[in-house]
């Protein structure tokens, strides 16, 4: 049998390659052709769903980065270089009238900040201020401008903690790690989509180009058969209905190569869609319809899909992350508390006519000798009525979360359903190729034997006309079937996350 079915493929195969060659020989000079593989990186580098799929991914992994980032040390520097005010104000001084007068200041100030965020959710901070400022009153008695200036040195540490409450740096880290491996999983699910639906695109494009072949081959036969039936009638072999019916069958023909002439052009420009090339690029494609049969496990494909299918571990994700949205809703009713504390480390130098080296030497003389500022607090938040507001988000919360876990059950029944599917389609797929590889080549003996007969004068035409109609069908049922083949792997492909014909996992190569 396997031997009858390879002799029976080959067969099929050569004319097939012959005319892909005779039709690429009359394609212009500059058309592409393309193989399924070589449509399939082009659709993975540029198309637009795998542009959209790849800044999705990239997306989420920014969102890490920045989750992470917020663990790190955060550095700031500030300048006021310089901030200018002046105006009038009045001033009011007991049992006299208000006395307006004009108040001006001038300010350069430099300030660092550096914050530590600790693992805890605290934070330690340290800041230090330098600035010079020079402020101005106008005299109205002398009507004069007085000045003075001034410079600061201030150094601060301060110390915070969050009590009783969430620690809600990680639970945002293991948010943005949970959003990052489910946009991973759909990066995944997103391309393994592309393929399929690139090679559905690819194969309606070849099947297009099939017709189109067997549409000129079968015209060919017909002006041949026309031919010979205009010569038998010339001749009076054959009445003229026989010869009448010849001329119907010749337009029909010619009918038959119009329409798949114009399912070439709608199929080429579905295909470039899908692969993200230029409307106006010219390309072909170009495959064996010779399939490549491999064994499957459906024991492999089942267990491999339940594992890793971006449904069920995107769905489980959504568990985790309703979990986190109960604690943290639940801890708004919480008793809160805080600790914080800080020291300060300031000095000031006045003077109206030293120069800024010795102001600076003023300030920090002042600042070694004059007491630190510093403080302590511990403080609490208790919340006592909020009208029942909180405990309905809490609810609503937790039926969130419950409705998680429902539908994990319910996502794991339908991948069985689907990879079920994709099995039975591949077996049939396959089953129909065997079937249909023989009835070819019985159409095609069947034809051969037929044309004798009708040059002998056994048969009528339209008994030749049948036979070269069975040829037809059974070419393209055969085409049809191989094509549903190629395409119910690549969804066995796409269902399971496993290429059963490489024999290798589709997780582990996109999680390298």
């Amino acid at each position: 049998m396997k031997i009858l079915l390879i002799c029976c493929l080959a067969t099929l195969a050569v004319p097939c390659l012959a005319a892909v060659a005779e039709a690429q020989a009359d394609a212009p000079a500059d058309t592409v052709a393309l193989t399924l593989p070589e449509a399939l990186d082009l659709a993975l580098a540029g198309s637009y769903d795998a542009r959209i799929a790849r800044l999705a991914l990239l997306e989420a992994e920014q969102d890490v980065a920045a989750a992470r980032g917020r663990f790190g040390t955060q550095v700031g520097l500030a300048f006021a270089a310089p901030e200018y005010d002046e105006s009038v104000q009045g001033v009011s001084q007991p049992g006299q009238l208000p006395q307006y007068t004009a108040y001006g200041s001038r300010e350069w100030r430099a300030g660092l900040t550096l914050t530590q965020p600790l693992p805890t959710n605290g934070r330690i901070g340290l800041s230090g201020d330098v600035y010079h400022r020079t402020d101005t009153v106008y005299d109205d008695l002398t009507a004069a401008k007085l000045e003075s200036r001034t410079f600061f040195n201030s150094y601060r540490i301060d110390f915070s903690q969050p009590l009783l409450t969430p620690n809600t740096l990680q639970l945002s880290l293991e948010r943005a790690r949970l959003n990052l491996d489910e946009s991973r999983r759909n990066h995944t699910a997103a391309q393994l989509g592309l393929v399929y639906d690139v090679t559905a695109q690819f194969y309606d494009y070849l099947r297009a180009q099939r017709r189109l072949e067997i549409a000129r081959n079968d015209l060919a036969r017909q002006q041949d058969a026309y031919q010979l039936a205009s010569r038998k009638f010339s001749a009076g072999l054959i009445p003229e209905v026989e010869a009448l019916q010849m001329e119907v069958d010749l337009a029909q023909s010619r009918n038959d190569l119009l329409g798949a002439e114009g399912g070439v052009a709608r199929a080429a420009d579905r295909f470039k869609l899908g692969v993200g090339l230029p409307m106006d690029a010219r390309v072909r494609v170009a495959a064996a319809t010779a399939p490549r049969f491999y064994e499957v496990d459906p024991d492999l494909a089942l267990r491999h899909a339940l594992e890793n299918r971006a449904e069920i571990r995107n769905t489980e994700a959504g568990l985790r992350r309703a979990e986190i949205t109960v604690a943290e809703t639940d801890a708004r009713s919480a008793v809160k508390g805080e600790l914080r504390a800080y020291y300060d480390l300031t000095g000031i130098g006045s003077s109206d006519d030293l120069p800024l080296r010795n102001m600076w030497d003023l300030s920090w003389d002042d600042l070694r000798h004059r007491p630190g500022n510093k403080g302590v607090a511990f403080t609490l938040a208790v919340p006592i009525w909020d009208s029942g507001v909180n405990g309905a988000e809490v609810a609503a919360a937790r039926a969130a979360l419950e409705r998680s876990g429902l539908d994990i059950d319910q996502r794991r029944r339908s991948v069985v359903l689907q990879v079920n599917a994709a099995l039975s389609n591949l077996a049939e797929s396959r089953a129909r190729l065997d079937v249909l590889a023989r009835s070819v080549e019985v159409a095609t003996r069947g034809l051969d034997i037929s044309r004798q007969r009708f040059d002998n004068g056994d048969i009528t035409s339209q008994e030749l006309a049948l036979d070269r109609s069975r040829l037809t069908q059974a070419s393209l049922a055969y085409l049809d079937a191989f094509i549903q083949y190629q395409l119910a792997g690549a969804d066995l492909r796409r269902q399971t996350l496993w290429d059963f014909e490489a024999g290798r996992s589709l997780v582990a190569e996109q999680d390298e």
